[in-house]
């Protein structure tokens, strides 16, 4: 599945004067499956599309994210957002069927999720609402198994790219390795038991044994430099 519709209220710039109307979004942004690009001035909303989606969907790597004064639009004391998914396979549907809801798009109909937040200002404090979804513009709050499956894998702007994109603990790189489905299962992974050998054979080389651990290996240097 992908990221489809962004929907805003009364989010940053993205808002007007009096109550939020549910039918008139303060900004309705598609996307296409793969690669998009957001172009624009300086401070022409840019941020705020991608700041929207991590406020709602959180990011694989557990950054601090939350509502601030400066979140609200103006003197409004609500705000709005829904994000709107779309292409879901079959494995991915199980996931949601209490919260999906057939939609027709481009002359298609389909099953989508609509995940929805909301925030309150009331004297001076900020109230949020639990992350919903649903067919109507209530819906029930997500279990946080589903939230965990909505997470996403989020990359600061590259500012040092010798540094930040070199493999280590927390780097660009393994974010992005993070979040792909072929390290969902990091205990069980194949390359677990990989390592696990390599680092077995390299104690066993210096120990003098070979990679079983049982015979004797001709180069008896690692055993001499570790004496």
């Amino acid at each position: 599945m992908y990221l489809y519709n962004l929907k805003l209220w009364n989010f940053r710039k993205y808002g007007s004067e009096g109550d939020i109307d549910l039918n008139q979004p303060n900004l309705d942004v598609c996307f296409n499956k793969g690669l998009n690009l957001l172009t624009g001035e300086n401070d022409s909303g840019k941020t705020a599309i991608i700041d929207a989606i991590k406020l709602v969907l959180k990011t694989s790597s557990y950054d601090w994210i939350y509502t601030s004064h400066s979140d609200f639009y103006n003197k409004s004391d609500n705000l709005r957002i829904e994000i709107l998914f779309r292409g879901m396979t079959e494995n991915e549907a199980k996931n949601f069927v209490e919260f999906l809801s057939k939609r027709e798009i481009n002359g298609e109909v389909e099953e989508t999720l609509n995940v929805i937040f909301t925030a309150q200002r009331k004297n001076g404090k900020i109230f949020t609402s639990d992350i919903k979804a649903g067919s109507d513009r209530i819906g029930k709050v997500l279990p946080a198994e589903a939230r965990e499956l909505l997470k996403i894998t989020y990359l600061k702007p590259l500012r040092d790219v010798q540094s930040e994109l070199i493999p280590k603990r927390n780097s660009r790189l393994s974010q992005i390795f993070q979040g792909h489905d072929a390290f969902k299962s990091a205990e069980s992974h194949v390359l677990v038991q990989i390592y696990k050998e390599f680092n077995d054979s390299i104690k066993y080389y210096f120990e003098g044994k070979d990679n079983t651990g049982e015979g004797e290996l001709k180069d008896q240097n690692g055993k001499i430099i570790k004496r």
